[in-house]
């Protein structure tokens, strides 16, 4: 059984530093808690917590640098293809999206960000809720 809602809020402070929590930070709290990235998004509104260092390097890199996106030189096919028919009839792709192709083979979040941005496609619904 996950935690009460005060645990909850217990686990994603605990992780906070100076009323910050890191992309990975919230969501490793969220997974310890019993809880869906989105709910702790909810709990760090909540809170007043903000979300920083993106894992996909769209925000939170601080004041006058707030991406930090490594845009690849080249694009494989294959990630070209996939980035294009997943966008395909939404102009978008999402940030789940983009984390279980990474764990799925094996390639950087960032550079999958880089290659959507090179592209041109939009990143949306960041499974915090930030975006």
């Amino acid at each position: 059984m996950g935690l009460d809602k005060e645990g909850q809020k217990r686990a994603l402070e605990a992780a906070s530093k100076e009323g910050r929590i890191s992309c990975a930070a919230a969501l490793a709290a969220a997974s310890r808690s019993g809880i869906t990235p989105a709910e702790a998004g909810t709990l760090l509104d909540e809170m007043g917590t903000r979300i920083e260092t993106c894992q996909l390097g769209l925000f939170g890199y601080g004041p006058g640098k707030q991406k930090r996106i490594h845009i690849p030189d080249d694009i494989s096919p294959d990630v070209a293809a996939w980035i294009t028919a997943s966008a395909e009839g939404r102009g978008h792709i999402t940030c789940a999206e983009i984390f279980a192709k990474a764990k799925d083979e094996g390639l950087s979040r960032s550079l999958l960000a880089g290659a959507c941005e090179k592209m041109g496609v939009k990143i949306r619904t960041c499974q915090l809720g930030a975006f």
